[in-house]
């Protein structure tokens, strides 16, 4: 089949969880026999060519937060028409605001990652757009995945539509060391980390508020930064005492050893679809510090250490008993990666989505 993803930021994937979950259903789609277009932006990568048995192809966008997605979507849509293509992949409800386009003359399959418009840093006109963009994924492909069961089931009953859950997924790492983690000031153990965009939906000013509480030596990581959040990234840093770190987005090995060294792993979200720095921490056995939202209890229940959504008092508590309580960390770390390990396998998310494709082209 010749299959084009349409939405995401772009391949090589250097952050976001669309992007790796492109990325990584890509190359094992292409491993499988299928030709694999993926539609990047030319500001996230400058990369064109063939990555993974990919053909990347980088497009220019209009940088603004409002124009960003749909620009680049329109042009890599209009890109695709004198393409003869089987299925055109669209990720995101946002861009499905247009897959009508695509579905005059191919197969569409539109992937939702989140809800966009709980997102704080949207006014009233982008959430607009976005509530009916959400209507658009509902009504214009020819097929609908999930990411989380949550979101599965809102769409069920808001939209009595048909959507297959189809989740993020991680591979198991292999162990990692710890040198990178010198030129941050860090050693094994001695930090809780957060990785992801530095935006208010996250809830990174709760946990900065939470940690203040907290009698620790440990430091709090930041390993990620801003998605046109340039102001609420500065008042967190005014905000946050001399243990708070703020790295930066990180990759790669560096990223790797930040995972495999933490404490604990802390993700404080008060949205999310199904985040994957929290598949992935699982992945690395860290303990999981969660925010209580239905999609975090999706992945982490019984396997980390829940707390009330938004409630800095309730998260301070869980920090503290964290720290205190190194064996059960440990424990549920190991319970973490298990949990992973059998219900977020790509391999598996690659079969079914390849499987919906060949159903799709059947009929």
């Amino acid at each position: 089949m010749k299959i084009a993803f349409v939405g995401l930021k772009g391949v090589p994937a250097k952050f976001g969880g669309i992007e790796r979950h492109g990325e990584e259903l890509g190359w094992r789609l292409a491993k499988k026999g299928h030709s694999i277009i993926v539609y990047s932006r030319h500001h996230y990568n400058y990369f064109s060519g063939i990555y993974r048995n990919m053909r990347i192809i980088s497009l220019p966008a209009i940088r603004e937060k409002h124009t960003e997605m749909i620009s680049h979507t329109f042009l890599s849509l209009f890109d695709l028409l004198d393409k003869n293509m089987d299925i055109i992949h669209i990720h995101g409800v946002d861009p499905a605001l247009i897959s009508f386009i695509p579905r005059l003359k191919t197969k569409v399959v539109v992937t939702s990652h989140d809800r966009a418009y709980r997102r704080e840093k949207w006014g009233p006109v982008a959430k607009s757009f976005s509530r009916l963009a959400e209507r658009a994924f509902i009504v214009f492909p020819h097929k609908r995945i999930a990411v989380s069961k949550t979101l599965q089931k809102y769409y069920e009953e808001k939209y009595n539509c048909e959507i297959k859950y189809i989740p993020n997924g991680v591979d198991i790492p292999e162990e990692e060391g710890c040198k990178e983690l010198a030129k941050f000031g860090l050693t094994r153990g001695n930090y809780f980390l957060f990785v992801g965009r530095i935006v208010p939906t996250k809830g990174c000013d709760t946990l900065v508020e939470a940690f203040k509480k907290v009698k620790t030596d440990k430091k709090l990581v930041f390993a990620g930064g801003s998605s046109y959040t340039d102001n609420y990234v500065e008042k967190l840093r005014k905000k946050a005492d001399d243990r708070v770190f703020f790295l930066g987005y990180r990759y790669g090995k560096e990223l790797a050893q930040l995972y495999a060294n933490a404490y604990c792993f802390i993700i404080p979200s008060e949205v999310e679809g199904l985040a994957i720095t929290l598949l992935e921490a699982m992945s690395y056995r860290r303990c999981v510090i969660y925010s209580d939202i239905p999609e975090n209890v999706e992945a982490a229940s019984d396997v980390g250490i829940p707390f009330r959504n938004k409630d800095i008092n309730d998260l301070a508590d869980k920090i503290n008993f964290a720290v205190q309580n190194p064996s059960l960390c440990q424990k549920l770390g190991l319970k973490a990666q298990e949990r992973v390990r059998y219900e977020y396998n790509w391999d598996r998310i690659a079969d079914e989505t390849e499987a919906i494709y060949k159903n799709l082209l059947r009929e």
